[in-house]
């Protein structure tokens, strides 16, 4: 990946959510574009009619981190994050934030300076209409002592800025991450934001390129 430039990312429309292992996956990295990290994690998104479909396969280093539940601070938790932008105003999207018991954060936020100092944070109550599936191995094991998990969310369009499914060929900006925390703690992105000190996944212009 070159970090000077925000992922492009090619999103083919399919016909069930299942369909999403299929597609091909894309690596995150450091959010501050440093060497790979030791606990990969991967990425991979399709469409339907009806919703945005991500699929996260992280591996991890327990003890993890797994203490929040619906509507709290789930980023502060071993999780999976996605952003998803408004097409018309891109510095304006949702964030969902899923740990691995299945726990989801959900906020508006209106960001025109990249700055959480005059940016607009809206928590919201999450959506029953988002699915998500969060497993992990080992399977019989409580989460906290899982050392692999996926997290599959198919985000209805319905939810999303705009409310409605892009057309053929339309471009979308939007972001994924992973932070792990188990024994140690790193901060992943699919398109890196280049801030690492401290970590902020919250720059807009960094965004990945998302054509559907």
């Amino acid at each position: 990946m070159n970090p000077g430039a925000p992922a492009i990312i090619r999103v083919a429309r399919v016909a069930s959510l299942a369909e999403v292992a299929s597609q091909p996956f894309h690596a995150l990295a450091d959010v501050g574009a440093s060497p790979a990290p030791s606990l990969a994690t991967i990425a991979r998104f399709a469409s339907t009619r009806e919703a945005f479909v991500a699929l996260f396969e992280a591996a991890a280093d327990p003890p993890l981190t797994i203490l929040r539940g619906d509507g709290e601070d789930v980023f502060l938790d071993e999780c999976v994050e996605l952003f998803l932008a408004s097409p018309l105003e891109p510095r304006a999207y949702r964030e969902i934030v899923v740990n691995p018991r299945g726990s989801c954060y959900t906020a508006l936020i209106v960001n025109p300076d990249e700055s959480r100092k005059t940016w607009k944070l809206f928590p919201e109550r999450a959506s029953a209409a988002i699915s998500i599936e969060a497993r992990g191995e080992p399977a019989a094991r409580p989460a906290e002592e899982w050392r692999r998990w996926t997290c599959r969310l198919a985000v209805p369009w319905t939810a999303l800025p705009s409310g409605r499914a892009p057309g053929e060929g339309e471009e979308r900006r939007g972001n994924a991450y992973r932070i792990a925390r188990g024994r140690t703690t790193s901060y992943l992105a699919l398109s890196p934001t280049l801030r690492s000190s401290p970590p902020d996944f919250h720059v807009p212009s960094r965004f990945a390129r998302f054509v559907f």
